[in-house]
């Protein structure tokens, strides 16, 4: 080795760089990074202190997100221009990851904020009680509340001998795929809206059934509406879809009693819903009816 340079060993650069023998010998042996000189008696490999600060390109490539194959082009065979052609490509690659964290994150927080509700809802009565029968059979289940506007994407059509308890949730992706490919960001959760006589959708009858789904953003687009806006009676009910009936017979039944009118469709909103848990005894829908 030349006198007039400084050589160090693999323990050296490994100490000092922080990079794991191991890991430079696999860089060695698919040429990323080949020792200056290698001892031919003792087969030790010696690095000089450029290769230090390649070594160093190296690893602040690979954290970047850069493969072996990519760093090894970047290092030996490219430019500024190419550096900088990579690092904006990596940076757009990073900037939609990003995004796509930040989706992730909103739609959990969105899921544990139903969660929550319904565990709160479901605790205010005695566990020893079958809650599946709990709001039919409580008068204090029925509440008259303003139900406020909310930008919505939605879709809507007829349903041929449709059948309630199935609640149409290929319906449901549907509207999710559409929320995605429109890249919108939901707010609240479905809603099923019956646009027909009231308990038609019970009977297995023709159903003109709406889908909707809260978004944040207002867009020009034909399954985009506001909807709320109105004063309804409201119920919840917790249990199977297949005895939901029940809860809506109970809500009609006090509207009469109280002198209302329907002025509306009526709507299921699935707080806690077979998306979420496999147990029907869990299932949380309220049950909205906008009244005059």
């Amino acid at each position: 080795m030349s006198s007039d340079k400084k050589f160090y060993t693999i323990g050296d650069i490994s100490d000092m760089c922080s990079v794991p023998i191991k890991t430079l010998r696999y860089y060695d042996e698919i040429q990323l990074l080949v020792p200056t000189h290698r001892d031919s008696e003792t087969n030790y490999r010696y690095y000089s202190e450029d290769q230090m600060l390649t070594l160093y390109i190296i690893r602040r490539l690979k954290s970047f997100g850069f493969t072996l194959e990519e760093i090894r082009t970047l290092v030996y065979n490219g430019d500024i221009k190419s550096l900088d052609d990579k690092l904006t490509e990596k940076a757009e690659e990073i900037e939609k990851e990003i995004e796509g964290l930040k989706n992730l994150h909103h739609e959990i927080k969105l899921t544990l904020e139903r969660m929550k509700r319904g565990s709160t809802f479901i605790s205010c009565f005695d566990g020893d009680m079958d809650i599946s029968k709990i709001i039919t059979q409580d008068p204090d289940g029925i509440t008259v509340e303003e139900i406020p506007k909310i930008n919505c994407i939605f879709t809507r059509r007829k349903e041929f001998n449709y059948q309630n308890a199935n609640v149409s949730v290929a319906r449901w992706f549907e509207l999710f795929t559409l929320v995605k490919k429109l890249k919108l960001k939901s707010i609240g959760v479905i809603t099923l809206t019956y646009h027909n006589n009231a308990l038609d959708q019970f009977l297995k009858k023709d159903c003109d059934l709406e889908v909707s789904l809260p978004v944040f953003e207002a867009l020009d687009s034909p399954n985009f509406k506001v909807m709320g806006g109105y004063k309804a009676v409201t119920t919840m009910h917790v249990g199977s879809h297949s005895t939901i009936i029940t809860s809506h017979i109970k809500a009609l039944k006090w509207i009469n009693q109280h002198n209302y009118k329907i002025n509306g469709p009526i709507s299921e909103e699935y707080i806690i819903s077979p998306i979420d848990v496999k147990n029907e005894n869990e299932y949380i829908t309220k049950i909205i009816i906008p009244i005059e």
